[in-house]
């Protein structure tokens, strides 16, 4: 009986290998599929203003973060220039002193 059991463990193999093999091929697919429509002579008209769009959208939200993060990142770095003027780096934690 213990073949019955081999033969079980086997189709069971087989049967999970196929299972997970199609939405692997489906998802490989896409990819390439996605891969292949975004090289630029492969993308359709509308697609490519859709795509402009995008980085037009990008290049204003980039600016704007750079706006708003540029003084906190000066202040922060004046800050640390006269804590090293004044003596180097001071300890915040509760570690040893």
């Amino acid at each position: 009986m213990n073949w019955i059991r081999n033969l079980a463990v086997v189709l069971l193999a087989g049967e999970a290998f196929f299972i997970a093999l199609v939405p692997l091929a489906l998802l490989g697919g896409l990819v390439y599929g996605l891969w292949w429509l975004l090289r630029h002579e492969n993308l359709p008209s509308w697609l490519r203003v859709v795509h402009a769009y995008l980085s037009l959208a990008q290049a204003y939200i980039e600016l704007a973060m750079q706006t708003l993060t540029s003084p906190i990142l000066r202040v922060h770095a004046t800050l640390a220039t006269v804590r090293g003027w004044l003596g180097g780096k001071r300890s915040t934690g509760g570690g040893n002193r």
